[in-house]
C-alpha cells in the first residue's frame, strides 16, 4: 500500500514537473520599452505642463503669504501690541494651512493625471506583449525589471528577451544603445 502511494505520488509530482517544463516563459525590459515610446515623452510634456500651472497657483498664494508675513514682521517690529498682531497671526496660520493643502491637492492631481495618461500607453504595451508572445508561443512573458531599475529576472535565456520583439511590434525605432541592453 505505501508502495502505491509512492508510486502515484512521484508520478503526480513527475507530471506536474513535465507540466511546469512544457511552459515557455519569456522575459522584456518594459522599463526600457516605455522609455523608446513617443507617447511616454508626450505624456511626461503633458504633465510637466499640468504641474507648472498647479505650481503657479500655489506660487500666487504663496507671494502672498510671504507679503503678509513681512507686514506681520514689520507690525511687531514697530511695536504694534499683541491685539493687533493676533489676527495677523491667525491669518498667516490660515495661509500656511491653505498652501500645505494646495500641495496636497497638486501632488495628488499630478498623480491622477499620470495615472490617466499612462493607461492607455500601459495598455498598448500590455497588447504587444501578448501579440508576440502568442506569435513566438510562450505562455508567460515577465518583466525583466522592476519600477526603479532592479533586476526581477537574473538569468534568462537571450531567445527568451521579448524586448525587441516587443518594441518592433509597437513600430518603435530601436536605437543602437538598447539593443545592447
Amino acid at each position: 500500500m505505501k508502495a502505491r502511494s509512492l508510486l502515484i505520488k512521484s508520478l503526480l509530482i513527475l507530471g506536474l514537473f513535465s507540466q511546469v517544463q512544457a511552459q515557455k516563459i519569456g522575459h522584456a525590459n518594459i522599463e526600457l520599452i516605455l522609455a523608446y515610446m513617443p507617447e511616454t515623452q508626450a505624456m511626461q510634456d503633458q504633465i510637466t505642463t499640468f504641474e507648472t500651472k498647479l505650481g503657479e497657483k500655489l506660487k500666487i498664494k504663496e507671494d502672498y503669504a510671504r507679503t503678509k508675513l513681512a507686514e506681520y514682521q514689520e507690525a511687531a517690529q514697530a511695536g504694534a501690541d499683541e491685539a493687533s498682531l493676533k489676527p495677523m497671526e491667525e491669518e498667516l496660520t490660515k495661509l500656511q494651512q491653505e498652501i500645505q493643502q494646495g500641495r496636497q491637492a497638486a501632488s495628488q492631481q499630478a498623480m491622477g493625471k499620470r495615472q490617466e495618461l499612462m493607461t492607455p500607453i500601459t495598455n498598448k504595451v500590455g497588447e504587444a506583449i501578448k501579440k508576440v508572445s502568442t506569435a513566438k508561443g510562450f505562455q508567460y512573458i515577465l518583466n525583466t525589471t522592476d519600477g526603479s531599475g532592479m533586476s526581477i529576472v537574473l538569468h534568462g535565456p537571450d531567445e527568451n528577451d521579448m524586448t525587441k520583439a516587443i518594441m518592433e511590434e509597437l513600430g518603435i525605432k530601436i536605437p543602437e544603445a538598447a539593443s545592447n541592453e
